[in-house]
């Protein structure tokens, strides 16, 4: 009777694992990607920002006034 238990405890968590944790852990590794391109495009935008600014491409300064 011992041996039954275990094997439909074992089937139980196949299906568990199956059904509920695959489709969590798919979910969270492609939400996972997306957050990683986010990251990379704002901060490779930034960092384009600063290489500019450093480079005197972007005006700092007072901004010009209409006369």
């Amino acid at each position: 009777m011992k041996i039954v238990v275990w094997i439909l405890v074992g089937v139980g968590a196949l299906v568990l694992l199956g059904g509920v944790v695959l489709p969590l852990v798919h979910w969270l590794l492609g939400a996972l990607g997306w957050l990683i391109a986010g990251v990379l495009v704002i901060g490779g935008g930034i960092w384009l920002a600063k290489r500019a600014g450093a480079h005197g491409e972007v005006d700092a300064g007072d901004p010009q006034r209409l006369r």
